[in-house]
């Protein structure tokens, strides 16, 4: 069961759980529109007149670029808020901003207004992060973060896989343009229930060291600017390696969301069926991923901290294999059945692997920073996160040009090795580095 805080008996209430529920519901619906676009690009470049260079370079990589570029540079300013006003008002009224232009989407008449849409419902991803994480560090203790962390990872990883599900299986059907609309619309109503329900947690109410939460201090500095917060998240080693993986290993991920349902429904010859089918494979295998990495972290944490870092940098290496052996697959002719059965385990492989870390390293982040420090340490997070998405396909876009698509997306693939790399330098570092947190606040008693 987990604890509202590590060394108190008392549990996370109903309302909270309620609360909880509906912030994972909530963050679900938001993340869905993150790659609506992904299974109907060619039908969206029809529509728009583009060939199949301009439906990689203006629908592929300029609109993901802007998309998430917007919403990692806003992460910045939502994350110095959220350590400074009430995290519930900011999580509406950022959600409200975001659904908007998503439902906005599904009525633009030229690709300049489907590029203005795009771009704006990014601000609702990019700013929501940090908020929630902030949320997540009061709610749960050091010992049960990874498997919070794992449940909000699950509630984002559900929502992009389900709208990819849903755009696959709505667009060619009643068009493109629908998908925006059902999975923007829930968020109007639920975001009310969270106005009503939501309780806000008091800053490190969790936090062991502090002991109950009745008797925690007010300390958040309300005189540090966005410069000087960002300053001092940088000063922790476990931040910057952390912060610094998110870019290249973020790339891999942006070429998946954006180009992968097109690719194997049209280069790879499977159509847009089974192309979706496969695609939602590798998504449901790294929600189940998410899941287990977060059970396996807190686990791993309990035993001995620096494990945790070790885990999530051979998972980031290992995964490079299976995802190069789906890249490279034969392409199929049109004689009988694809075969979706080897593809199929590939792609369970590769997602189950390559998601391992993601809960984890949110986890971490929370667990070496102090939570009036958390929303500025996850809009940088955030933003790094949101450039590797963001510039992945733009940086593809010109390989794909030069190597062929094929070659470009193992590439791209590649840079996961990087990220793994930064992943396991980081055991030399977290364990230091929650202690120095903790006896920051054990000062403050």
């Amino acid at each position: 069961m987990l604890h509202a805080q590590g060394g108190a008996s008392r549990v996370l209430s109903a309302r909270d759980r309620v609360v909880l529920a509906l912030l994972a519901l909530v963050t679900a619906l938001l993340f869905a529109d993150q790659n609506l676009m992904a299974p109907n690009l060619t039908q969206i470049a029809a529509e728009f007149g583009f060939d199949a260079v301009e439906r990689d370079t203006k629908l592929g990589s300029l609109l993901s670029a802007a998309f998430f570029l917007v919403g990692g540079v806003v992460s910045l300013g939502a994350g110095w808020l959220t350590d400074r006003w009430s995290r519930k008002w900011l999580f509406v009224g950022v959600v409200l901003v975001g659904e908007i232009p998503c439902v906005m989407t599904g009525f633009v008449r030229s690709y300049g207004e489907l590029f203005v849409a795009r771009m704006l419902t990014g601000i609702g991803l990019g700013a929501a992060l940090p908020l929630l994480y902030s949320l997540l560090g009061d709610y749960f203790s050091a010992r049960a973060r990874a498997a919070a962390s794992a449940v909000t990872t699950f509630a984002m990883g559900a929502g992009i896989a389900g709208g990819q599900i849903l755009a696959g299986a709505v667009g060619p059907v009643h068009g493109w343009r629908l998908p925006f609309v059902l999975v923007a619309a829930p968020n109007f109503l639920l975001v009310v229930l969270v106005a009503l329900l939501m309780r806000e947690p008091r800053r490190g109410q969790a936090e062991e060291v502090l002991g109950e939460a009745g008797a925690v201090r007010e300390t958040i500095p309300g005189h540090v600017t966005l410069v000087g917060s960002w300053k001092a998240v940088l000063k922790v080693r476990t931040n910057a390696l952390l912060l610094l993986q998110g870019l290249p290993g973020c790339v891999p991920w942006g070429m998946l969301f954006t180009f992968w349902n097109d690719y194997f429904a049209q280069d790879k010859g499977l159509g847009v069926g089974p192309a979706t089918w496969l695609v939602m494979v590798v998504g449901g295998a790294v929600i189940a991923g998410s899941l287990l990495g977060g059970l396996w972290g807190n686990h791993l944490y309990r035993r001995d901290p620096r494990l945790v870092p070790l885990m999530c940098g051979v998972a980031a290496i290992a995964g490079v294999v299976p995802t190069v052996l789906l890249i490279n697959a034969p392409v199929h002719t049109g004689g009988g059945a694809p075969p979706m059965g080897m593809l199929t385990v590939i792609g369970a492989a590769m997602g189950l692997v390559i998601s391992l870390p993601s809960a984890n390293i949110r986890a971490m982040l929370v667990n070496v920073n102090p939570p009036e420090a958390r929303g500025a340490v996850f809009g940088l997070f955030n933003l790094a996160d949101d450039l590797g998405k963001g510039l992945g396909p733009f940086l593809i876009g010109p390989l794909v040009v030069a190597l062929g698509r094929t070659g470009a997306f193992n590439v791209a693939a590649g840079l996961w090795v990087v990220c793994g790399g930064l992943l396991l330098a980081a055991r030399g570092t977290f364990p230091e580095d929650q202690r120095a947190m903790e006896a920051g606040l054990r000062a403050r008693r």
